[in-house]
């Protein structure tokens, strides 16, 4: 017989990470950045997060303002993208000791998680 697949639990977790995003150029150099990202769920190898930018608008993506800026060096306002994106753990840096996120803010991105 054969074993059945066990899936991976999900975990809640609250950190921010920096997340490195890998863009191809015209010319062909590849260039990594790095950007702020909210995690809150872990699956396995994977995380379930959140960007956190300064801009609000970004693109044609939907921004929300934080309450609180998370990293706690910055006094600018800060926004998160209203979209989840997920992403295996190994594009991902260090945690980032630092930085706290508002109780109500989690509460709010939580809540439209388990929403969708």
């Amino acid at each position: 017989m054969k074993k059945k697949k066990k899936h991976a639990i999900a975990r809640a977790i609250k950190e921010f990470r920096y997340h490195t995003i890998i863009v191809v150029m015209e010319n062909g150099k590849i260039k990594k950045i790095r950007h702020p990202t909210f995690v809150f769920i872990e699956k396995g190898n994977i995380y379930i997060y959140v960007p956190i930018t300064h801009s609000s608008k970004v693109m044609n993506l939907i921004t929300v303002e934080l309450r609180k800026n998370p990293n706690p060096k910055d006094s600018r306002k800060s926004y998160r993208i209203k979209e989840f994106r997920s992403d295996t753990k190994d594009r991902f840096g260090r945690k980032q000791k630092d930085w706290s996120i508002n109780c109500e803010d989690e509460k709010d991105i939580r809540n439209e998680y388990k929403k969708r």
